[in-house]
């Protein structure tokens, strides 16, 4: 991506399933702390464009033939070990280009934001998807993910 070129399904799927795997695992750890109380939970932040990419991350198997190329050490996803809620940070085209535009030092170049949105599968509707709008404050959207998140404890 450094690169100006975007990463393919191929590239992909392992490292969803790793982060997928490494969440479960970090949810286990914490559960066995006997000094944790409460939830427990991991952030994961990516960009999650399409809903194969969202179902592996909800550690549900996906198999497509052409990026069927998950490497044999990863153990098997368990969904129902985790759940999993997907933010979506809406914004228009303009507001996404003007605040990348002021980023320095980003692998994610403001030349690739349109390929970013022809790949987006708007996540509006599916399960476990809190939506806000980028162009509400960072405390106005954590108050919104927390309300939202409260409503399935």
């Amino acid at each position: 991506m450094t690169a100006g070129q975007p990463l393919t399904d191929i590239d992909r799927k392992p490292w969803l399933e790793l982060i997928r795997m490494t969440a479960e695992h970090m949810s286990l750890q914490q559960q066995a702390d006997v000094k944790l109380t409460g939830r427990s939970g991991v952030v994961v932040a990516c960009s999650a464009l399409k809903k194969y990419y969202r179902d592996i991350l909800r550690g549900w198997k996906q198999v497509v033939p052409e990026a069927d190329t998950s490497p044999e050490h990863l153990e098997p996803l368990h969904p129902d070990m985790l759940a999993t809620y997907f933010v979506f940070i809406k914004g228009t085209r303009e507001v996404l280009l003007e605040r990348m535009e002021k980023r320095t030092g980003h692998y994610m170049k403001p030349a690739m934001l349109d390929s970013q949105l022809s790949t987006l599968e708007s996540p509006e509707g599916e399960d476990n998807v809190i939506v806000v709008s980028a162009e509400d404050t960072t405390l106005e959207q954590l108050e919104k993910v927390r309300e939202g998140m409260l409503e399935d404890w």
